[in-house]
Order: C-alpha cells, then sequence, then structure tokens
C-alpha cells in the first residue's frame, strides 16, 4: 500500500460512505490504489455491519434498517478514472492479482454501490464505474471510453466479462471499437442512470450529494444482508473468466508498442517516398 494515501473515506450519513479517489493527475488504477480500494472496502463493511446491517433478525438491525450506500468518486478535477497504470501490463499477474479481486470484491459489495463519475472514465476507470450497481455523471466535461483498440491492446477475460453482462451486444461492440460516449448518449442506453446538473454557482459537489441520496433509497431493502450474494450469483463468470488462465495472446507484430509503432510508421513512409 501507498505509503500516501491515495483515497480518502469518508461518511456523510450514518448508513452512508465515500471513496474519493485523489491520485494524481489522473487516478490511475495502480496494484497500490487497488490494495487500498480492497481495504477501504473491508473497513466500510465492517462499519456497516456493525449498525446491525445483514441480521437475519428485523428488530436488531438497527435506527436504519441495515440500508447502507457506498459511493466511488473522484476529488480530482477532471478525471474518475483514466484507467490502468501502462507499466502494470507488464506483470503477467496483474489482473488475476490485483486487478480482478478488487473489482469482484466492489462487484458483489453488500451495500448499494454508485459510482459519482465527475470527469473523464476510460478503459479500466468504465469498468470502475461499471462493477457499480449505479452510475451518476456530472453534466460537465465528461466522456467514458474504452480505449484499448486505439493504441492496439486486446481487452482482458474480466474486462470482455463485465462489459458483455452490464452492456447489449450493440452497445459493448460499439464500445469496444473505442466509442467515447457522451453522457446523453449514457443516459439514453441505460448505461447511466442520472445526469447531475453541477455547472454554476451553488451546485458544487451535486454530483456527490445526488449519489447519496440515490444509494440511501435503493438501499432500503438490502438490511437482511442478502445483497452481496445476490451479486455473486449474478457476476461468478466474471470470477470464472479472471481464473480461467486463458491469457490475451497477440502477433508479435500487433504487440510493438504505441509510441515504436508510430515510429516505425515514419520510417516506412520516408522509405517509400525514396522509391
Amino acid at each position: 500500500m501507498s505509503a500516501t494515501p491515495l483515497m480518502t473515506l469518508s461518511r456523510p450519513h450514518p448508513v452512508a460512505w465515500v471513496i474519493s479517489l485523489h491520485s494524481a493527475p489522473d487516478n490511475r488504477l495502480t496494484p497500490e490504489l487497488l490494495h487500498e480500494l480492497k481495504a477501504n472496502l473491508d473497513i466500510v463493511e465492517a462499519e456497516w455491519r456493525a449498525t446491525g446491517a445483514g441480521n437475519p433478525d428485523p428488530k436488531a438491525r438497527g435506527k436504519y434498517q441495515g440500508a447502507g450506500t457506498l459511493v466511488i468518486t473522484s476529488s480530482l478535477p477532471k478525471f474518475f478514472s483514466n484507467g490502468l497504470d501502462p507499466a502494470c501490463l507488464s506483470d503477467p499477474n496483474f489482473f488475476e492479482s490485483d486487478y480482478d479481486p478488487t473489482m469482484y470484491r466492489l462487484m458483489t459489495f453488500p451495500l448499494v454501490t454508485v459510482a459519482a463519475i465527475n470527469g473523464h472514465a476510460f478503459a479500466g476507470g468504465m469498468v470502475l464505474a461499471l462493477s457499480c450497481d449505479f452510475r451518476i455523471m456530472t453534466s460537465g466535461k465528461g466522456m467514458v471510453s474504452m480505449n484499448e483498440i486505439l493504441i492496439g491492446l486486446p481487452l482482458p477475460n474480466s474486462f470482455n466479462e463485465i462489459i458483455s453482462s452490464r452492456l447489449t451486444p450493440r452497445n459493448a461492440r460499439d464500445t469496444m471499437l473505442g466509442k467515447r460516449w457522451t453522457q446523453p448518449e449514457l443516459l439514453k442506453e441505460g448505461i447511466l442512470d442520472e445526469i447531475v446538473d453541477d455547472q454554476g454557482p451553488g451546485k458544487e459537489g451535486a454530483v456527490l450529494k445526488r449519489a447519496v441520496e440515490l444509494g440511501l433509497k435503493a438501499s432500503a431493502t438490502i438490511g437482511s444482508g442478502s445483497w452481496g450474494a445476490i451479486k455473486e450469483g449474478l457476476y461468478h463468470g466474471f470470477i470464472d473468466q479472471s481464473r480461467s488462465n486463458r491469457k490475451v495472446l497477440m502477433p508479435a507484430h500487433a504487440a510493438i508498442g504505441f509510441e515504436k509503432r508510430k515510429q516505425l510508421e515514419k520510417l516506412t513512409a520516408a522509405k517509400l517516398a525514396k522509391l
């Protein structure tokens, strides 16, 4: 775990928690950030259960009857998350050891989870948002995209699984072809639940405020503690894919780094110009 915290955990309501990412400049999903996120998920669940949530006896669930929500957002002005740190891709065990277990923990979290997207969410950042139960987004600048195809990378097993489980076949196809989704498009296709007007004086923090409200309302039925188990049944394919050991392979010519590929294209163009 990083010596400097990469996120802040707060509790704005007795049964609402907020994890705000602040790993400058763009909240890259490094192993350190993922480990810290997973540790904070453990803290949130423990505090939620301490309120009486998850108790089979409704009388023992406390004042809020077991309701509980977790909001994930960013305190950076431009990015929700810009995805993975490219350096992680050199570790063949990164997805199975770091990324996938954390995303699966989030996907099957026993509280209602809300992604409060207040900036761009690209690649692994889009998957982070899709791993939450609800997604709301700023009305300001912000796009959502899987841009791997634009830099010549395949998608790992778990990315494919969550995209195919969350999106329609047509939307999954367009997403994998690099479409940059705008808020109205996301809302129309049901990928986004709400767009929050947070532009202008007095509207600062509107996205986070609405995310907490939405999560608290939606979590009114989860007091028995079975929401996490229900999601485990829904998303078991995600972890099965992660553990399948079906490594993503690329032909040698396709695996050349993006910058190297640009250099080769320039050299080729120069040679052709001399013919």
